[in-house]
C-alpha cells in the first residue's frame, strides 16, 4: 500500500473551496506563471499577446498547443503564452462570440442577430457561408485587440517587476530615487 504525502491529506472534515477562492488562487498561480518568470518583459509580452490571439480566434481547441508551438518556435515566454491562451473559456466565450458577431456585422453591414445565431448554432461555423466569413472578420479584429492590450497590460506588469527587482537589489524601496 502507498503512503500518502503530506501535500495532499487534507483534514476529514474540510470542505472544498468555492468557486470564488479557487479562481481568485488560479488568478495568483497565472500572475506567479507570467509576470515572475525570468524573462525579458518583450519576451512576456509577446507570449501573452500571442497565447490571447489564439485564445480568442477560433482554434476549436487548439489554441493552447498552437500558443506554446508558437512560443517555441519563436522565443516568446511559453508559460505566458498558454496563460494568455487561457482567456478564452466557457464563462467569456459568450461574451466574445457575441463581441465578435457585432464587429463582422458592423463592418459588413450585416444583422448581428443573424449572425450571431448562425454561431451560436455552430452550423455556420464549420462553412465558409456570409455569416462564418462575418463572424471571422470579426472575430479577427477582436482578437487583434485583445492581443495588442495584453501586451502593453503585460510589458508594464513586467517592467514594473524589473523595477522592483533592482531597487530591492539596490537596498532600496522602489518609490526612492536617486
Amino acid at each position: 500500500m502507498m503512503a500518502r504525502t503530506r501535500w495532499i491529506r487534507r483534514h476529514p472534515r474540510s470542505r472544498p473551496l468555492a468557486l470564488g477562492p479557487r479562481l481568485a488562487r488560479a488568478a495568483r498561480l497565472v500572475y506567479t506563471y507570467v509576470v515572475r518568470v525570468n524573462a525579458s518583459p518583450a519576451q512576456v509580452a509577446w507570449g501573452v499577446a500571442v497565447g490571447v490571439w489564439l485564445g480568442v480566434f477560433p482554434t476549436f481547441g487548439l489554441g493552447i498547443p498552437l500558443a506554446f508551438l508558437l512560443a517555441w518556435v519563436f522565443r516568446f515566454n511559453k508559460a505566458a503564452a498558454v496563460a494568455g491562451s487561457l482567456l478564452m473559456n466557457p464563462l467569456t466565450t459568450p461574451f466574445f462570440w457575441a463581441l465578435s458577431a457585432l464587429t463582422g456585422a458592423a463592418f459588413t453591414g450585416t444583422d448581428w442577430r443573424i449572425v450571431y445565431a448562425g454561431i451560436k448554432d455552430e452550423k455556420y461555423l464549420f462553412t465558409f457561408s456570409r455569416t462564418a466569413l462575418t463572424y471571422l472578420a470579426g472575430n479577427v479584429v477582436v482578437a487583434t485587440a485583445c492581443a495588442a492590450l495584453a501586451y502593453v497590460l503585460a510589458f508594464l506588469a513586467c517592467r514594473a517587476r524589473d523595477r522592483r527587482r533592482a531597487a530591492k537589489a539596490a537596498g532600496r524601496t522602489p518609490t526612492e530615487t536617486n
